[in-house]
Order: structure tokens, then sequence, then C-alpha cells
């Protein structure tokens, strides 16, 4: 294909997208012959397979981008053994004047050209891909301009690339994750995400960011990014620091200075008294566009099923907050009103007061959550639920979701809870939910999680009244607190309440069984070095409540759940215990290190105190019910 002529069509021809269509193949399925009624891409989002054009024959996997003309016939395939192909059709057509027209450029028989490639960063060209479909479904004006603005961002980087074909594409996940987090840097990210995204674990992510020198790791450079944004916005313009936090991607403004002052070594007001320029002049008129994000296009609060990114959060976040504060301000109001009123009921409890006060008279509910505040009425009885720990606690309340983000591995869900729940319908994975299959399930009520669904709340608030709180990223605190939140909007306000109590009382009892004070490090094995290890911190959920219980947590990390290390540096820690999560096929972290010197020098393993637990337990299953299950367990440990 003669490039430049191709490139000087598109330079020529205004283009538009006409649809978009996401096609989901299952095992043993197959697509065949399906004529393509307008010129297009099929992008490849998961599975691979066959894929036949015509008499063109090529195998497809994730990240492959293919062009096809109109009329030519198209057939896929799933691989043997996979569980199916996913991909989008994107369908594009000259606009306005040229369609009309009778004569086009004979160059125009270049559209009909088949072409098959892998983006040089896929991770952006599928966020391309899916904002423009989420925004075609919206269908206004302003949204449909965004479509036509990410269509041309997406073909410029399909023509550079073509340009460059001489030029050897890896699919590097160190460039891709780099790239990704320079672009997506004003969204709450976990590594976790992110290394699902490029179809690795964090720990390999990780891996690849020391093997090829970067000097940091993943969450670092992220940290590095953002701290370095937020000192340019502190230096150039007179944003608030509330303001500037959400810009860089962080919804507590306390952490954020807490970080930025690990970062820079000063607080964020005193950096800007430091760095201010002395002509500056005053007002809010002074930030840069830059301000906003470095992709003007992206919306923050549109996204469909799997992406982020966005331009419009500080407006939006904005928006909720003044809400949210009038809200305050009212309830302050009403509270000193009443507390003016005699009690007519001296046998009415605080939480009985809080449930009152959530409760409307139009028969809604005002639940208070991560995001704001969400009304819903006060017996939903359709429940959609994102995250497994929220499951958990759902089905601990007797309520039975219609729909759950099970990652397509319901066997990962205590015994109990999954009994409970039998009958539900998969809505995907956690960090990548369908919100089709979502919307006709027709719930009164989603629950989600706020690091993995915060750019998708208003598609999810699209479909019902929606509430998000942390569990992937919680800790312990924060999951007693969101469970009475659960509760209420459940509509189950006294179970919720002898829920809380019970595990305050089996708390207390696990209080007075360990001794108090004795260090403690949960630790996982490295899947891919043998005598590293992924150290949870006191930011994560099963190592605060370990705080909690009294006992001396040994890492502490007010920004990452878990930490890299090696057995030198659990040595330079070494606690008096270590409890080792592994999966019930693994073998035994302890055989695998018996023979290691410095494995052995540990004063956990020397007195006995190194212990094996349940992986799913001990990580991955984040609700007070599933610390009910482990109560006994842990005090046998201390």
């Amino acid at each position: 294909m003669d490039i430049a002529r191709y490139t000087a069509l598109w330079n020529q021809i205004s283009m538009r997208v006409d649809h978009i269509e996401y096609t989901m193949l299952e095992q043993n399925k197959r697509l065949s012959k399906y004529e393509m009624p307008l010129h297009g891409y099929i992008y490849v989002t998961g599975g691979s397979g066959q894929l036949v054009l015509d008499d063109y024959v090529c195998r497809i996997e994730p990240f492959h981008l293919l062009h096809a003309g109109k009329g030519m016939k198209l057939s896929l395939r799933p691989g043997a053994g996979e569980e199916g192909i996913a991909c989008y059709l994107i369908f594009y057509r000259p606009n306005g004047e040229w369609e009309e027209r009778q004569a086009l450029p004979d160059d125009l028989t270049l559209l009909r050209t088949r072409y098959h490639l892998q983006p040089e960063q896929p991770l952006v060209m599928r966020d391309r891909i899916l904002h423009m479909y989420d925004s075609l479904r919206t269908g206004d004006a302003l949204h449909l301009y965004r479509v036509h603005a990410l269509f041309g961002q997406m073909m410029y980087e399909i023509l550079h690339q073509l340009g460059n074909e001489d030029q050897q594409h890896m699919l590097d996940p160190v460039a891709q994750a780099m790239r990704y987090m320079e672009e997506h840097y004003t969204d709450p990210c976990t590594m976790d995400e992110l290394a699902d995204r490029l179809g690795c674990s964090t720990r390999h992510l990780s891996r690849l960011f020391r093997k090829q020198g970067i000097g940091q790791s993943p969450s670092s450079y992220l940290l590095h990014l953002r701290m370095e944004r937020a000192c340019e916005l502190l230096t150039v313009s007179r944003l608030s620091v509330q303001e500037i936090a959400r810009s860089v991607g962080y919804e507590d403004v306390y952490h954020f200075s807490r970080m930025f002052k690990k970062y820079s070594g000063l607080a964020p007001g005193l950096y800007r008294q430091q760095q201010r320029r002395p002509n500056m002049p005053s007002g809010k008129s002074d930030f840069s566009i830059a301000a906003i994000g470095n992709d003007v296009y992206i919306d923050n609060n549109s996204q469909k099923e799997k992406s982020s990114g966005g331009s419009h959060m500080m407006y939006n976040y904005s928006r909720r907050s003044a809400v949210w504060m009038l809200l305050l301000s009212f309830s302050l109001l009403l509270g000193a009103c009443s507390s003016a009123a005699p009690n007519t009921n001296s046998n009415a409890t605080s939480g009985n007061e809080s449930v009152q006060s959530a409760t409307a008279e139009n028969g809604m509910r005002t639940i208070q959550h991560d995001l704001g505040s969400t009304d819903v009425k006060e017996n939903p009885e359709r429940i959609v639920v994102l995250e497994q720990g929220f499951t958990q606690t759902v089905a601990a309340l007797k309520v039975k979701p219609v729909g759950v983000a099970d990652d397509n591995k319901p066997e990962r869900f205590p015994q109990d809870t999954l009994s409970y729940i039998e009958g539900y319908t998969s809505v995907g994975t956690r960090s990548e939910p369908n919100l089709e299959v979502i919307r006709t399930l027709k719930p009164d009520l989603i629950i989600a999680d706020t690091s993995r669904h915060t750019n998708v709340y208003d598609q999810l608030s699209d479909i019902a009244p929606t509430i998000v709180f942390k569990n992937d990223t919680a800790n312990y605190d924060e999951i007693v607190q969101s469970t009475e939140q659960i509760g209420l909007a459940l509509g189950k306000e006294q179970d919720v309440q002898t829920l809380l109590n019970d595990h305050k009382q089996q708390m207390e009892t696990l209080r007075q069984a360990v001794q108090q004070g004795q260090s403690v490090l949960i630790i996982a094995p490295d899947e891919e070095e043998s005598n590293s290890f992924q150290v949870r911190t006191t930011s994560s959920f099963h190592g605060s409540f370990l705080a909690a219980a009294g006992l001396d947590y040994a890492l502490k990390d007010d920004a990452e759940v878990s930490q890299l290390m090696t057995t030198e540096q659990l040595m330079a820690i070494d606690p008096q215990h270590l409890l080792i999560l592994i999966n019930e096929d693994n073998d035994s972290v302890l055989d695998a290190q018996k023979d290691n010197p410095l494995w052995n020098q540990l004063q956990a393993v020397q007195h006995g105190q190194a212990h094996e637990v349940e992986l799913a337990t001990w990580s991955r299953q984040r609700s007070l019910p599933a610390l009910n299950n482990i109560m006994n367990e842990a005090a046998g440990y201390f």
C-alpha cells in the first residue's frame, strides 16, 4: 500500500464513525462470512483464534487491529482451548458532502485496503475505542463530536505506525504501562488494574520494570508523574490544594498532602509559598489549560465497561462536592433544631438516629459513599454487586443479588456465600464488568468498588442508583464503615447492626486471646523470583485488621498495600510471626525455603512462628464475614 497516498486521502476526506459493535464469540462458536456493511476496523480485546477476510487468513490475539473494506466477508473462530474471542467492529464512512457526491477521488479505493497490525500502544488504542463506543450510545451532539475527535486520534496513531512499518514494534509491557500512566495519571488507578489490562500479574510487571532499569516500580513511576504535575500546578496556578489533589488522581486531599510532603519534603502550601512567582496575577483565571489534563478529549466520566481517563473530573467532582456540602450544612441545621426539642424517645440508639436521618419522606434513603450521596429506595430487590467482599456482606445480610462480578471463577467465593447466592447472573470480572449484562438485569441498586469503578460510576448510575466504597484497597476501618452503609442501603438496619455487634464482640475476644504487641507480617511468594516476596503493609485490609487486634504490624506504608522485598529485606524487619499466603494447589513455601540460610535466620522461622495460610481468606476476601471465619485461626497463631 502507498502510505503517502493513503495518508493524503485521510487528509482530503473527512470521515465519521457510523457505529460500533461489540462481539463476544463463546467457545465453540464462530462468526461466518459476515459482510462488512461499511469500511471498518476489527479490534480484538480478548481471546485468540483465526480470522478470515475474503481469501486472507491470519491468527488474531488480544490487541490485534485489522482493517477491512466495505463488502468483504469476515469470519472469526476461537482457537482450541480458548474461552472465546471478544472484539469491537468500528464502522466509518465519508462525512457530509463526500457522502452525497457521486464522484469520489480515485484514491478512495484505498479505503478497501486490508491491513493487519499490532498497535504500538494497545492500551491507549483500546481506551480510544471504548470511549467512542460509550459516547455513540449517549448520542448527543457533544458526545458525537467527541467520537470524531477520538477517531482522529486513533487514525493518527495508525497512520504514524503504518508510515514506520520498517521499525519493529514489540508489545513492550513496560512501555505500554508508562504511556498509559502518562495519559491517565489524573484517574484513580491501581497497579492490579494496570497489570490486568496488560495481561500479566502485578509482580511480573514490577519485575519487568526492574529488568529494564527504569529505577522505579510501576507505583513509584505513577507517584512521580502525579507529584511532578502537582508541583507544576502549585507553582503556576492558584487552584486550591483540594482541586490540585483531584486533578492528579487523589480524592482524599489529606492523603495527597501526606504523599506530597513525603515526595517533596514540604507541605503543599509551604511549597507554593516558596515557589510562587513574584508577578503572578491573582484570582483563579490564571491557571493553564494543561491543568485540566493532558488529553482534552478524554472525559473522566465517560468510560465504557473497561476504560478510564479524563478531563472533566474536576468540574464533576466539584459539583458533587458542592451538593455534599449543602447536604451536610442542611443536616447540621436539622440536628441543631432537633437538639433544642425535648427527647421523646430516651431509648433510641445513635445507630437508629443515623438510620432515621437517612430515610427521606418519599420512601427513598440517602446513602453517603465515596463519590458523594445517592438516593436508594428503602427496600431494593434487584441488587448487582461488583466486588467479592461486598458480595459476602450482602449474603451475610440475607440478600440474594441478581448479578455478581465473579471473575468467571465462582469457586473463589466461600462455600457458604456461594450456596446462598446460587442462581445469580455473572456480570464478568471485577475490573471489567459488562455494563450491557448489568443493564439487562434491570437492577434497582448497584454496589461498586472505588478503585475499580470510579471511572464507570456515571455509566453505572445511568443504569441504576450506584453506591461506591473501597474494598480492593480498603483497610479494616473502611470496611467496617462500608458494611454499615451497605446495610442501610439494603434496608437491613437491624441485621447490619447485629452483624457489626457480633463482629465487635469477636474482635474483643481476639484481643484478649492474643499476646498484645507481637510483631507480624503477611507475605506471599513472588511468582517470578524464588527469594522475593510480596509483603502486605498496614494499608492492606488484613494487615490493618491484625493491628486493630492489638498486634504490631511491622511494615508501615500509607500509600501501597504491598511491597516487593527480598529475603535480606525481610531479615531487616525480622518479625516475630510470619503468615505466608499460598493457594491450596501451590507447593509449600516452608519446604521450598528450608535450605535457604537467610530464610532460616528469621526469628519467626527459628521459633516455629511461620505459618502458611490460605491466600483466599487472608488476602482476597475483604469483608467482616470473612474475618469472622478466621478469628479462631488468628488466635491460635498469636
